[in-house]
């Protein structure tokens, strides 16, 4: 699995897959406290930039363990399909209250890239 993802961006094989765990938590008198991700909607998106459209879309409203924050957004070999090249991305969560953020990147100043390389074993 040569997929990775790090706090600047994400760099995968084209037509892999690749899962995302993800787990929310707030502090609380020093404790980490489990966010509930009952009806919360995690989103992501994949664009060359801010003006294209979008090379990938994923949406992950079904969490494995949303009582304890915790969730899986996988991407598969459908969703990386996709031209070899850089683009961009973020990920956001949005809550059934309406509330938006963005948490990837971490840095609301930066643009996380994306970069998809060239698949040499085709399953076709």
């Amino acid at each position: 699995m040569s997929s990775k993802m790090n706090a600047a961006g994400i760099v995968l094989t084209q037509g892999d897959t690749l899962n995302i765990p993800l787990s929310f938590a707030r502090r609380q008198n020093g404790k980490k406290i489990p966010v509930n991700l009952d009806n919360a909607v995690i989103r992501m998106q994949v664009r060359k930039d801010a003006e294209s459209l979008p090379v990938i879309t994923k949406e992950v409203a079904n969490h494995y363990d949303a009582d304890n924050g915790k969730t899986i957004l996988q991407l598969t070999p459908d969703d990386t399909n996709v031209p070899v090249g850089i683009y961009y991305t973020d990920i956001e969560i949005q809550f059934v209250d309406g509330q938006r953020f963005t948490f990837y990147p971490a840095d609301p100043n930066r643009k996380a890239y994306f970069k998809v390389v060239e698949q040499f074993t085709k399953g076709d």
